[in-house]
């Protein structure tokens, strides 16, 4: 049996459409098929399970009907910077585009979100407020999405799996900043789904202190229009949690 590094050495005549499936997925070669990385990060969670997302909060009632979303900074100097949007429309399917930031006036989207799955900066000016996007174009009590100041995108764990797709889950780690000295220093990792006609279920929960990782070995399913939510929470006090969540998103059209 021969053993093969990727990249190939110098001066190696292996072809790189001979690396394993998932470098091809990676490279975007698999039709049907992409990677999913889900990053979230809180440094303060504490006794309520909660996603890991930019707050310390539930995450809000999931809206029923696509609408208009607003995104603003909390600066009014952001006003030339630019944030993709990626989430889902009325129907779940995946919709995107790019939002100007206008500082603190809320700037409208144009396209109809049921869903928030991302946000980036794609402008090479970072912003220096932290970006948020809502329902509202005026309030800023409701946010689906945020960018922290220096974070260029997103931190939350939390995804909806879009329609005509399954997401297929193959690792995910929790870590924590708890190192289990005492009785009531560590976290409890869990996984909640919610289906296309409202079933909640608690799919994994687990106690952890500095780290827990389960790589399947079947990947674990979840189907179109599944909303999920990695959660954490601590005995008492809190905690700062970091969730990374990867997986392949396959249609279910494909061969």
């Amino acid at each position: 049996m021969s053993i093969i590094l990727y990249p190939p050495s110098a001066g190696s005549t292996e072809s790189t459409l001979s690396a394993p499936w998932y470098m091809q997925v990676a490279r975007g070669l698999v039709p049907g098929v992409t990677s999913v990385n889900i990053f979230g990060y809180q440094s303060a969670v504490g006794t309520t399970f909660i996603p890991i997302w930019e707050n310390t909060t539930a995450y809000p009632t999931y809206p029923v009907s696509a609408a208009i979303q607003y995104l603003w900074s909390s600066s009014s100097s952001d006003t030339t910077n630019t944030i993709l949007v990626q989430g889902l429309d009325g129907s779940y399917n995946q919709i995107s585009e790019t939002v100007t930031l206008n500082g603190t006036t809320h700037v409208a989207t144009t396209n109809s979100y049921l869903r928030i799955n991302n946000l980036f900066v794609t402008s090479a000016t970072a912003p220096v407020g932290i970006v948020n996007i809502g329902p509202s174009a005026t309030l800023t009590t409701t946010q689906y999405a945020e960018i922290a100041v220096g974070g260029g995108k997103s931190q939350m764990a939390i995804y909806t799996v879009p329609n005509g797709y399954t997401f297929y889950l193959t690792r995910a780690e929790a870590t924590s900043n708890q190192v289990g000295n005492v009785s009531s220093s560590y976290c409890t990792y869990r996984v909640q789904s919610i289906s296309a006609t409202g079933v909640t279920q608690i799919v994994l929960q687990t106690p952890f202190t500095n780290s827990f990782t389960a790589l399947r070995v079947t990947p674990f399913a979840y189907p179109q229009k599944t909303d999920l939510q990695f959660q954490a929470n601590t005995p008492s006090s809190t905690a700062a949690v970091g969730i990374q969540i990867e997986g392949v998103l396959i249609s279910n059209t494909a061969s």
